[in-house]
């Protein structure tokens, strides 16, 4: 009977003699004269096993890093560590492990036509594509030849993952969840480990309909770039899932037997791009960002008890946290005006995007107007670079000092919360203003600019929403903040294209204000109050808690007398402020319209003064 790699470990002790003589070739599996199935299945499983030790033995031992209990996470048996960008750097693979991968993958070839068998076929699709070659593992899987055709699609997408097509990766994944079993599918489908067991519970607990929509949804907004196509953070997810599903009867890299723990680091923190070892004599080791150490003796199984080298696993310097945070999973229209990719200390889960590693923030200002049974969304976006002065502190990215010079792609999406089609629209300029028209509605908003051919890219991501008008109602904008210097406009369309790209105020500067104003009766008077308080409140909407809170705190306002309109229509208002001399820091422009026997209009614009 084929036996589980962890009851092989004595096995692998007498046989470890060989893998040392070798010089760097493993020893064939003899199974080609055996037509027993379960013999051929369990000679292969020999062979993974010492192609994994083989690969451990001829791993580079690296300097530094550290030691002695000081992991900055700890997953179980698992130690991981997080490093600065500049300590990407791992050895390359020996010669020599190459070549016993690709006799490995010789003696997998020959054992699947002689007992065509999952496990087998799971594995020359693993080791085909760390050789390279996803082309032919792609071929492998797709001709298939078991009856877990399920699988076939999985091994299949994950090859064209590996060679980032995510379009058909995608679609294949989609077959695969089609036609496996129900319950592999619930758990495919139920974010585990990548979210906490709150936000986890909801999609547990759904009908399988609600868990679709859920799923739809979930994936959707924690796309990395709406820009470009395909969803590569979802096919990864997947492809995450094959390497567990692989490694669950077979020989881990880093030589531990496959636990939760094991799945729950691959899941989380995605596959090794490569690999080294350390040497800790406190059994307590760990990894530079995104990497795993592992506390076991380095060696073949633990047959070296005093050898104190450890494997480390590695993953891409820039791994962050692209998925849509835990927080607003009940309703993701509410999360606030900020980008969430966040840094890998603040990060569940990481992931680098291949083709603009490392996305930043955009500097972005949204705003909502209406117009008829509409909403108006006017985004403004500049991409920005770090100055190479620190006096200036960004500079624009297309410009002499941010140096970029490919060919930009900007866009403006609106992700409706109900799971409808994202609606969008593109544009070529490195830096202005888009817009769109959409129904009212709750939707989640992203803006976004790349230089694809520089493998770069900005976006900002935040909640809109906005209810129908009902007659009889009165509702005002968003404020919107225009450009220092720029002319103050009669109407919406003359201000848009000097609509400020972005929040950023230094103090004591001189700017334009701009609103719209809905409902209001003919020549109806009202108070106008425009301040600032310092900070941002917590108010998400309601006027009530808002004017609760401008009340409790020390504010600078200015309060003039106004009138609606002398037709029905919106009414525009632009005004020109002076930003007091503020420290730097945080703070909140805030609008209140006074109505007589309505309840008080409320907008705000938070900015940061420098």
């Amino acid at each position: 009977m084929p036996r589980h790699p962890s009851d092989l470990k004595a096995l692998a002790l007498m046989r470890t003699g060989a893998l040392l003589v070798l010089a760097g070739v493993l020893p064939g599996v003899a199974f080609a004269q055996s037509s027993d199935p379960d013999a051929i299945l369990a000679e292969l499983k020999i062979a993974q096993m010492e192609f994994e030790q083989f690969r451990e033995s001829k791993t580079p031992i690296l300097r530094g890093g550290p030691v002695g209990g000081s992991c900055d996470e700890r997953i179980g048996r698992m130690c991981i560590w997080f490093g600065g960008e500049d300590e990407g750097d791992f050895p390359g693979e020996l010669r020599e492990v190459g070549q016993a991968r690709q006799q490995l993958i010789r003696e997998l070839t020959s054992g699947f036509e002689a007992a065509p068998h999952r496990w087998i076929l799971g594995q020359l699709v693993h080791y085909t594509v760390e050789s390279g070659n996803e082309d032919r593992a792609e071929a492998l899987a797709r001709t298939c030849g078991i009856e877990e055709t399920w699988w076939c699609h999985a091994l299949r997408a994950f090859a064209l993952h590996v060679d980032n097509d995510y379009l058909e990766a995608e679609e294949v994944f989609r077959t695969a969840l089609g036609t496996m079993p129900a319950d592999e599918r619930r758990s495919w489908l139920t974010p585990r480990y990548i979210v906490s067991a709150d936000a986890r519970e909801p999609f547990q607990n759904a009908s399988d309909e609600e868990l679709e929509e859920m799923f739809e949804l979930y994936w959707r907004l924690s796309d990395p770039l709406f820009l470009y196509d395909g969803n590569d953070r979802l096919t990864d997810h997947f492809a995450r899932w094959v390497v567990a599903f692989n490694r669950r009867d077979a020989w881990d890299p880093i030589g531990l037997d496959w636990a939760e723990d094991l799945e729950e680091t691959l899941i989380r923190y995605g596959r090794n791009t490569g690999y080294g070892r350390t040497h800790d004599p406190t059994g307590i080791v760990g990894r530079q960002r995104g990497s795993e150490g592992f506390g076991r003796p380095g060696g073949f199984g633990n047959s070296r008890l005093n050898d104190t080298r450890r494997m480390l696993g590695f993953h891409h310097p820039k791994s962050r946290g692209y998925l849509f945070p835990d927080d607003f999973l009940e309703s993701p229209s509410d999360i606030p005006p900020e980008s969430w990719i966040t840094a890998p200390r603040e990060a569940r889960t990481w992931h680098a995007p291949l083709y603009a590693p490392g996305i930043r923030g955009l500097e972005t200002q949204i705003g909502r107007f209406r117009r008829d049974y509409q909403m108006l969304v006017v985004g403004a976006y500049r991409p920005t670079l770090p100055a190479p002065s620190s006096d200036v502190g960004v500079v624009p990215a297309w410009g002499p000092l941010g140096r970029v010079e490919g060919v930009p792609a900007a866009g403006l999406f609106m992700i409706p919360e109900d799971g409808r089609d994202p609606l969008f629209v593109r544009g070529r300029d490195a830096e202005g203003v888009l817009t769109i028209r959409v129904r009212p509605g709750r939707y989640v908003s992203g803006l976004e600019v790349a230089d694809l051919s520089g493998r770069q890219a900005w976006r900002a991501r935040q909640g809109v929403v906005q209810e129908p008008l009902l007659e009889g109602m009165v509702d005002v904008s968003d404020l919107m903040i225009l450009k220092s210097g720029a002319p103050l406009p009669e109407t919406l369309d003359e201000a848009l294209p000097h609509v400020r790209p972005g929040i950023r105020l230094a103090s004591g500067e001189r700017f334009g204000v701009i609103w719209e104003m809905y409902g209001l009766g003919l020549r109806e008077p009202m108070q106008v109050t425009l301040g600032f308080s310092e900070g941002r409140p917590e108010f998400l909407g309601d006027p009530e808690e808002f004017i609760e809170e401008l009340e409790a705190s020390e504010t600078i306002d200015v309060t003039f007398e106004d009138r609606g309109p002398d037709v029905v229509q919106e009414a525009f208002r632009s005004v020109e402020l002076q930003l007091p001399d503020l420290e730097p820091g945080a703070y909140t422009l805030h609008l209140r319209l006074d109505l007589a026997g309505r309840t008080p209009l409320i907008t705000s614009r938070p900015i940061i003064v420098y």
